[in-house]
């Protein structure tokens, strides 16, 4: 890997680390470009705030370590701000509008629940329901075709335990529409690091035969997950075997209207 768009900071209350030793292991790992993806600070109603992101107070403080580390390691490394973002109907264009007067490069698409958040199930956890299958993939096209997103993170994120016919099903339009749009998928190198039930074969098979274009995301939470060339390698093989093609760097797409 020479590009990683994919790191977390202490921010979201689950990664460790400072900023700086994160840039030192990924320049041990041989990156080239270390993108900044933290989850985002969405603004919430009715006093409703989740664990697991920044708050918006927070959104300052991040832009302006990442761009003094800009500064410290000019000429050794590209560090772009990005966010990890998921989308929620009835907040989404608001975080958009309050994005709009920060440095933002890009966001990745990372749908962790569905409907709202606080409405909707976590993805993750396991479920035989067909419905919550058919509502993740409805969902993730929808914010697909907002045109914001530069990249798909952990996109077999759902956790079907039920038919593999119905699941390679439902998911192909996923793959369909990402193929359509030019929007690459990420092949999840924590989910390989921790055994977590992604990356699914039977998703990147039928990403496979959708032609759908990849890339490898490290989904770094500590500074140590920027430099794991046995997941790395693992998730080439998988790729290599079933024919995806993965792209080394992305084309970032601008947040800002």
């Amino acid at each position: 890997m020479i590009a990683n768009y994919h790191t977390h900071t202490h921010r979201c209350n689950h990664a460790i680390g400072r900023e700086d030793e994160y840039v030192q292991e990924a320049l041990k790992a041989g990156l080239k470009i270390l993108g900044w993806a933290d989850h985002a600070p969405y603004l919430f109603t009715g006093g409703y705030y989740s664990h697991f992101r920044m708050r918006p107070a927070q959104l300052e403080g991040y832009i302006r370590v990442i761009e003094e580390l800009r500064q410290k390691y000019a000429g050794m490394i590209e560090m772009p701000i990005g966010l990890e973002t998921e989308y929620y109907p009835k907040h989404f264009g608001r975080l958009v509008e309050f994005l709009q007067d920060y440095p933002i490069d890009y966001m990745i698409l990372g749908q962790h629940f569905l409907e709202n958040e606080y409405d909707g199930p976590y993805s993750g956890y396991v479920t035989q329901d067909k419905d919550v299958v058919r509502r993740y993939c409805n969902q993730s096209m929808e914010a697909m075709n907002t045109g914001l997103f530069t990249y798909f993170a952990h996109p077999d994120l759902i956790h079907f335990d039920g038919d593999r016919r119905f699941y390679g099903e439902c998911l192909r339009p996923v793959c369909a529409e990402a193929k359509s749009l030019g929007l690459p998928l990420e092949i999840n190198l924590l989910g390989i690091r921790e055994g977590r039930h992604y990356p699914n074969r039977c998703f990147w098979e039928v990403a496979a035969e959708e032609g759908c274009e990849v890339v490898l995301g490290c989904d770094a939470h500590a500074p140590a997950g920027l430099n794991a060339p046995e997941a790395e390698r693992e998730a080439l093989a998988m790729a290599k075997e079933l024919g995806l093609h993965v792209l080394d760097t992305v084309q970032l797409r601008s947040i800002h209207r």
